[in-house]
């Protein structure tokens, strides 16, 4: 329907169009009649219809008053053909004035009736109400004539129309929204009630009563949605009656309730949808208001804001303002109403809303200030608006809050859509306000953190907006601004014949005849004649001349009233020069607007409001008054300026983004910016994050910010943020940019590569993706290497998926097939593609900075097996032909590597130079993973042969070594890939390794050759004749009388050892085998008792050799008993890592001959004594005793994990974790140990501890809980033995421990903590196995120390939720209050001995034991105390007494720490006594809440942990112990007797004893004694807790 489609803002009144309508058919025609014959006829028309009417005496008769509509619409049509006529005011007062009665009775006659959508419509109230609506319009067209007399504006005729025309509105939008009528309160007979005083003028009248008794009837509305259109009829109508109305307010003047009516109703219509022509009328009548009733403006201003508050009820946002020519964009009304009223607020000189001539504005005595008050006027009304709003943000409540900034997101967003449109001048200072107001106090400087919040989002989304019109216009080159950026007037000899639109040569047809521009006609929607004319302008030429012609009347103005001044005879000249290139790329937009807009007030404002700002920032503004006055009216002044041309809107678009750039909003960016980089910096990371975002929000716009000094000192510093979520935003909103700008990458890389290594696990990931993304998109990156080498450092990362992403980021890098076909070859004669070529010196390069490959077989094997794909990828099966395509990638890296060998070696001359070094290391990674790699099918003793000939390299040094080493592998590898290697081949390759077993001086050359010999006698077929011939000639050193030569003993040793391990396989048919065996075991066992050390090492070395070929000797006692004493607490700490090596040697060979999964391997017989024989791991199979062996020495090497020597931990957890990953025992028995090394001061053992822990928590999460309380007895014993040894100020430790190796342990268990923290069962059980131990439970003395150590790690779990310090203090007032009361009983028995004997000193604790010099303790109070540490009974007391004695003061210690413990979680978490007491155990946690913790430190240094000497420290005992018991706040439910049982009476005025019948050992019956009692507001039941999943009972951990 036509109605409903709303029209644009500035659309032209439905009055003047049927004005002009009407008015075509009567001045067409040969004959105009005479203006008196006119005014003749319509005064007998409007005679002949009042003479119809009748005016009853009697009030009742005043229904028949009401004329017929047809009646009323035909006197309508005539007066307003008349009005067009320009006659109406030539018409007799006296038949005007009686017009205006009739009129003003027929709106009488529907006053209170409307015309509501019912299934059966009143057709009576129908009609009246259709006829009164023409009458209003009638009434309305005759005021607002021009030179109407003062005599027709009766006050009650205006107020009975404009009330009239209320209620008419308010019942429209009840149909429209039925909704609304019950926002509106009725009265007791069904009317309507309004905001004030709303009762009808004729409300004494029957025809008033019973028609209003009629509307009651059809208030009830029982049709639908569906919506008569007798309705649409009257909203029509109203519309045109509205648009009158904003007329009338300039006609006469007001009163102000007619103005607040007026007001009220049409900010209303805004609540209701699908009335957006009305709402559009609405619009012009507020600001029309505005505008001409300034007293008004803040009464104005706040129904705005209240309007703004019922839609933010209403929580709508709906777009119904259409923008003009933008059919995709609309705005919300509301924002439309306030862009209008910023416009009408820089009111324009009534003088000037009518002048259409030069003499007219040079007679109006305007100030010079004038525009720049409006200018004022219009910032103030956007203060009053953005205060008020601000102002609000900040009161509203907490769930109101983000209603609130949504609202105001909103009208952001809607500003800056209609910023740099034409029609919309204001939005731009609008939103320059509101940044003010929001870099000040209501925003930024704010202590409200939702108003800091709120500020950063707004102000980064202007800011982004901003920087992205600076880069369109930046990259702009539309010709009329050309000449504005560049400052040439002149056009180039290159454009002579070129468009200057298009830039095309091609079709040129139109040529500017003064600044010979050349044109397309299209280009310039030149059609017709206008092509033909030799005098043709374009827009500059054209808007040039005019404004020389303003300026010549300027000055010559100026001459005849004798002010001639200074600036203004040097800014008027006659001549084009005078009239700046700003100045006329203004005028064309105002021309644009003059010409293309509708002609009406909102268009005259707009262009005025353009003037004003121009005129703020032009320093001779003042002294060229009327020369801005004259822009305004520039089309009527010149009426003969020459031919005009229409500017596109795309154009005038343009031409309004460029001038927008020049005003001072546009300039605010910067500051905007540092305000923003400055919000980085606090210290909220909330705030952080915003700020991040908004800064984001700015680089997306252009990311050429970030190379911006300011700016990437900011987000560099944020790569370092506290926050995980502030550091991974700060990468994120780098990375985003790297792949379209290079260079920004080049400038964040060393930054970026630090946070490789971040603890936050997405922070590490984006890292690793930017740094990806820098090395693709940058194929010349000159720090590839380094980027190379950072990722693949991450690549044995804790973290899984990030080992997916560094072997799936290599994989793009190197194995990944190319899209398109490489048939480009390397250029030095080889079959390898270039592409290839130049990968494999990538990898070469890389290998060249890392001290080895190991990381880079790693990165293979996963790329050969693909196995980083998503799980989604391996479930459907990973593709065949991406397999081959990586081997086959592999096989060419290979070759070339082959190929670069061969290369680099024959350009060396010097033979100490290795350059061959990194290839031949990158071959050797790829032999690691798979040898066929290196034998390719068709030539496969290829890689041998080539490599052979470097074996016999004299020199002697470590690069070489490395070198021999590797070659030997890569030919040992591919040796038994060989069908029938040459027999030369294999004999000079046997002398080689021959000679260099014996004279190469590295021993790891040694281990290579001997391993390589023995896969060649293998391969060739020889026996072990070559083998046991090195054997004898070892053993015959070792034989021999020269001790003294200890090198060449150990050398023998060595490879006597690795003689047995390698030809183990060789000898298993020989007869000799199990003589050499035995023959090299007696002479191992004869060198470990050598007094010389080296060779004591060397000889167990050998013996771990030994013994993996043949571990069943491991099971013999006199071995065992050697490996049992290498591995004790008493052994040097390099035969323990000697012994530790072997084993771990042995478990990796054991664990690569089930990956081989040998099944032809022949089995190795043995005879094994019954008594030896321990139980295999399951699964293992009867030749496998690897579980056995393991068993067999478990303990020794977990206590080995607990070593002094950092060297031996490292190695035994080594150990531990090879035995996990292959299950050779249960894990039960090492979670101890790895809590205890979780505190290791070691980095790399904690970690891998941690490790180890979090994958048993995943597959057995029992067993890691049940074992946490040993763990951390344990823990307690390896610190003291750490800080007895002063190994926690090593260098390898993590950090200085100041004295108190406290601060290793506190990281450990927190690790661990927070492995449980997610299951609050869990949690709870762990805190509770630790305050257990505080409970009295056959005390052994030595545990004080251990109390303040448990007391410690208590107080540094890292709790994040309320719900955990809650349940801690819980727990520690169970054990409060079971234990305090007898305790304190016993105590006071006790101390009352003192007064019925004498004094008797015992020895006290702190006297025998005494801290050795230079041993660092847990604190100045952890001292182990030893059951001998008391002395014998001297003075009498019984040994019985005694112990009692000093059990009761141990158990006053341990409640004195947690009376500690618990005030200081109380005061570091802010938890009050009320809160504390409200906890249970029955009420689950809050989700989402979370806990503020103050840095606090825990100090127990002056805890009373000394036991007395006497029975007068008994006494201080006592009453110290009381005293803290009375400090000690009510914080729980007390104890009282339950009627059941009976209790004695509490002895002190703490409640909380426990019963009397109760044993001092009656550990067992503590649970259960609670079950019977209860507390005052609600009951403590710690025995049947069913939140913690049953009952809780004493666990021994």
């Amino acid at each position: 329907m036509v109605h409903e489609i709303p029209t644009p803002a500035g659309s032209r009144k439905p009055r003047i169009k049927k004005k002009e309508s009407d008015s075509a058919p009567s001045s067409s025609g040969p004959d105009l009649p005479h203006p008196q014959d006119i005014i003749s006829s319509f005064c007998e028309m409007v005679e002949d219809f009042c003479g119809r009417v009748e005016f009853p005496d009697d009030i009742e008769g005043a229904e028949g008053s009401s004329l017929p509509l047809a009646d009323v619409k035909l006197l309508v049509n005539e007066m307003l053909s008349f009005c067009s006529k320009k006659v109406l005011h030539l018409i007799p007062l006296d038949i005007l004035v009686r017009l205006i009665d009739v009129l003003d009775r027929q709106i009488q006659c529907a006053q209170g009736l409307s015309i509501d959508g019912n299934e059966n419509p009143d057709i009576d109230a129908e009609q009246l109400v259709l006829c009164a609506l023409e009458s209003t319009y009638a009434a309305l067209a005759i005021m607002t004539h021009q030179d109407m007399p003062k005599q027709l504006y009766k006050e009650e005729v205006i107020e009975r129309i404009i009330d009239f025309s209320r209620h008419q509105i308010m019942d429209s939008m009840a149909a429209f929204n039925p909704s609304f009528r019950s926002l509106q309160k009725p009265n007791e007979n069904g009317a309507l009630g309004g905001d004030e005083n709303e009762h009808d003028d004729i409300d004494n009248s029957s025809v008033g009563k019973r028609r209003r008794n009629i509307r009651s009837v059809n208030v009830k509305k029982s049709v639908g949605n569906k919506i008569p259109a007798a309705v649409y009829s009257v909203v029509q109508k109203l519309c045109s009656i509205l648009a009158f109305l904003k007329d009338l307010l300039s006609v006469v003047r007001l009163s102000d309730s007619c103005i607040l009516q007026l007001v009220k109703t049409s900010f209303s219509t805004f609540l209701v949808d699908n009335i957006q022509l009305l709402q559009l009328k609405s619009i012009n009548l507020i600001c029309g208001v505005f505008a001409s009733y300034p007293q008004h403006r803040s009464f104005l201003i706040d129904e705005t804001l209240q309007l703004l508050r019922k839609l933010q009820c209403s929580k709508r946002a709906v777009r119904a303002y259409h923008l003009p020519d933008e059919e995709q964009k609309q705005i919300q009304m509301i924002t439309a109403l306030l862009i209008q009223l910023v416009q009408f607020s820089a009111n324009l000189p009534e003088s000037l809303k009518t002048t259409s001539n030069w003499n007219n504005i040079v007679d109006s005595s305007i100030d010079a200030s004038y525009p720049t008050k409006c200018h004022e006027t219009a910032t103030e009304a956007c203060c009053l608006f953005w205060t008020s709003v601000l102002q609000r943000f900040t009161n509203a409540k907490v769930q109101d809050v983000s209603e609130s900034k949504a609202i105001l997101e909103n009208l952001v967003m809607d500003l800056l859509t209609t910023l740099n449109l034409p029609e919309y001048p204001a939005s731009a200072p609008i939103l320059e306000v509101l940044c003010v107001l929001l870099l000040q106090n209501a925003g930024l400087k704010s202590k409200d953190i939702a108003a800091r919040c709120m500020a950063i989002d707004l102000l980064g989304m202007i800011a982004a907006r901003l920087k992205h019109d600076a880069v369109i216009c930046g990259g702009n080159r539309f010709w009329i601004l050309k000449e504005l950026v560049d400052g040439k007037s002149d056009v180039p000899n290159d454009m002579k014949d070129v468009c200057s639109v298009c830039l095309n040569g091609r079709g040129v047809n139109i040529v500017c005849h003064v600044c010979q521009r050349c044109f397309h006609a299209d280009c310039m929607g030149v059609t017709g004649q206008e092509i033909l004319l030799r005098d043709w302008s374009c827009h500059i030429c054209l808007c040039k001349k005019q404004l020389v012609v303003l300026q010549s009347h300027c000055k010559l103005q100026s001459k005849d009233n004798g002010k001639r001044k200074t600036g203004t005879a040097s800014n008027a000249p006659g001549d084009s020069e005078s009239t700046t290139r700003l100045e006329v790329v203004q005028q064309i937009l105002l021309n644009y607007l003059q010409e293309t807009g509708p002609q009406d007030d909102a268009n005259l404002f707009a262009r005025w409001f353009y003037l004003c700002l121009w005129y703020k920032d032009d320093p001779l503004a003042q002294e060229r008054m009327n020369y801005y006055l004259a822009r305004l009216k520039l089309k009527e002044i010149l009426r003969d300026s020459g031919n005009t041309l229409l500017l596109s809107r795309d154009w005038a678009k343009k031409i309004c983004l460029a001038l927008g750039q020049n005003n001072s909003f546009s300039r605010g960016f910067d500051k905007i910016l540092s305000l923003l980089l400055a919000s980085l910096r606090e210290n909220s990371p909330v705030l952080r994050a915003k700020a991040l975002r908004a800064v984001s929000a700015i680089v997306e716009a252009d990311p050429e910010v970030l190379c911006d000094k300011r700016v990437q000192c900011a987000v560099e510093g944020r790569f370092c943020d506290s926050a995980i979520s502030v550091r991974e935003a700060a990468l994120e909103l780098v990375g985003r940019h790297i792949a379209s700008h290079p260079d920004v990458g080049l400038k964040y890389f060393e930054k970026v590569a630090e946070r490789i290594k971040d603890m936050g696990v997405s922070v590490r990931k984006r890292s690793i993706k930017i740094i990806r993304d820098l090395c693709t998109s940058n194929s010349n990156f000159s720090d590839a290497t380094h980027a190379f080498i950072e990722i693949i450092s991450r690549v044995s990362d804790e973290e899984s998926s990030i080992q997916d992403l560094v072997c799936k980021t290599f994989y793009e890098f190197w194995f990944e097939e190319p899209s398109g076909s490489q048939k480009h070859l390397v250029a030095d004669g080889s079959s390898v593609p270039m592409e290839v070529a130049k990968k494999t010196e990538q990898i070469v390069d890389m290998l060249r900075k890392m001290p080895n490959h190991h990381l880079l077989v790693t990165i293979i094997k996963r790329n050969l097996a693909l196995d980083f794909l998503p799980q989604s990828a391996k479930a459907t099966g990973i593709n065949a032909f991406s397999l081959a395509s990586v081997r086959k990638r592999c096989e060419l890296i290979c070759k070339r590597l082959l190929e670069r060998i061969l290369q680099v070696e024959e350009g060396t001359n010097d033979e100490t130079e290795v350059r061959a070094l990194p290839y031949v290391l990158a071959l050797h990674a790829f032999c690691v993973v798979d040898p066929t790699l290196c034998a390719p099918a068709t030539d496969p003793s290829q890689f041998v042969v080539t490599l052979q000939p470097y074996l016999k390299n004299q020199v002697d040094n470590k690069s070489i070594a490395q070198l021999l080493e590797s070659i030997i592998f890569v030919i040992d590898a591919v040796l038994p890939l060989l069908r029938k290697p040459t027999q030369s081949v294999i004999e000079e390759l046997e002398q080689d390794l021959k000679h260099m077993i014996v004279r190469h001086s590295f021993l790891t050359v040694v281990h290579a050759c001997i391993k390589c010999l023995c896969s060649l006698s293998k391969i060739a077929g020889k026996g072990t004749s070559l083998v046991e011939h090195l054997i004898q000639i070892f053993s015959k050193h070792l034989h021999g009388p020269n001790f003294d030569n200890k090198q060449l003993l150990g050398r023998s040793l060595f490879c006597l050892g690795l003689l047995l391990r390698y030809g183990n396989e060789l000898m298993v048919t020989s007869d000799n085998q199990c003589l050499h065996i035995v023959k090299s075991l007696s002479l191992v066992k004869k060198y470990l008792l050598a007094e010389d050390f080296g060779l004591k090492v060397r000889a167990l070395q050998a013996l771990g050799y030994i013994l993996i070929a043949r571990p069943e000797y491991m099971l013999e006692k006199d071995i065992g008993k050697i490996l049992e004493t290498s591995l004790s607490s008493g052994a040097d700490s390099r035969l323990k890592m000697q012994a530790l090596q072997n084993l771990y040697e042995y478990l990796l060979d054991a664990e690569s001959q089930l990956t081989t999964n040998s099944v032809n391997k022949t089995a190795t017989k043995y005879s094994e004594d019954a008594a030896n024989r321990v139980p295999e791991a399951a699964g293992a199979g009867d030749t496998n005793i690897c579980g056995g062996i393991v068993q067999l020495y478990w303990n020794s090497i977990l206590e080995t994990c607990l070593d002094v020597n950092d060297q031996v931990r490292q190695s035994a957890l080594k150990i531990v974790e090879i035995v996990l990953r292959q299950g050779l025992v249960h894990p039960i028995t090492c979670v101890p140990y790895l809590v205890a090394l979780e505190t290791d001061p070691l980095e790399v053992n904690s970690k891998l501890a941690h490790l180890l822990l979090m994958n048993m928590n995943e597959k057995y999460p029992s067993f890691f809980e049940s074992r946490l309380g040993d763990g951390l007895q344990m823990s307690y014993k390896f610190v003291q033995s750490i800080a007895s040894n002063h190994n926690t100020v090593s260098g390898n430790a993590r950090g200085k421990s100041d004295g108190n190796p406290i601060a290793f342990v506190r990281p450990g268990i927190s690790r661990i903590y927070r492995l449980i923290r997610g299951n609050r069962v869990s949690r709870n059980k762990f805190m509770h196995s630790i305050v257990r131990k505080f409970e009295s439970a056959g005390w052994n003395y030595s545990s004080v120390s251990f109390l303040l150590y448990c007391t410690e790690i208590l107080a540094s779990l890292p709790f994040t939720c309320p719900d955990e310090p809650l349940y801690l203090i819980y727990d520690i007032n169970r054990v409060i209050q079971v234990r305090a009361g007898s305790l304190e009983a016993n105590m006071k028995t006790w101390s009352s001995f003192s007064q019925q004997r004498d004094s008797v000193k015992f020895p006290s604790e702190n006297q025998k034991v005494e801290a050795e010099p230079g041993v660092h303790h847990l604190s100045k109070h952890i001292m182990t105390v030893t059951p001998e540490s008391i002395s014998n009974n001297t003075c009498g007391i019984s040994k019985e007494d005694l112990q009692k004695f000093q059990a009761d003061c141990h158990d006053a210690i341990a409640l004195q720490l947690l009376l500690k413990l618990k005030r200081h979680l109380k005061i570091v978490y802010g938890l009050n006594d009320a809160r504390c007491q409200a906890f249970s155990l029955k009420e689950h946690p809050k989700p989402g809440e979370t806990i503020s913790k103050q840095n606090i430190p825990f100090s127990i240094h002056d805890a009373p942990i000394s036991l007395p000497a006497s029975y007068q420290d008994m006494v201080e005992k006592y009453q110290e112990f009381k005293r803290l018991l009375r400090e000690d706040t009510i914080d729980y439910a007390t104890y009282t007797a339950n009627v059941k049982r009976k209790h004695p009476t509490p002895r002190s005025s703490r409640s909380g004893k426990a019963a009397r019948g109760k044993g001092e050992d009656g550990e067992d019956d503590d649970d259960d004694d609670d079950e019977d009692w209860t507390g005052g507001p609600r009951r403590l039941n710690f025995s049947n807790q069913k939140s913690n999943g049953g009952r809780v009972t004493r666990l021994r951990v």
